[in-house]
């Protein structure tokens, strides 16, 4: 082989252990932040005041 296709060689698997690389970062960084904060579905606010409201209009009386 060619001093110059070892080189270059060299570089482009040095190019993908990179990638890789950050990729594992990346993809670990993303599950760490799921652990610490996971979604929640809640309910509308707005929602949930307007049926309280009505209902405690209603028993008041």
């Amino acid at each position: 082989m060619t001093p110059i296709f070892e080189k270059t060689l060299l570089i482009a698997t040095i190019g993908m252990a990179g990638i890789f690389l950050f990729m594992a970062v990346f993809y670990l960084l993303i599950r760490a932040l799921d652990k610490l904060m996971p979604f929640q579905e809640k309910k509308p606010a707005e929602k949930w005041s307007e049926e309280t409201a009505t209902e405690k209009e209603e028993e008041e009386p």
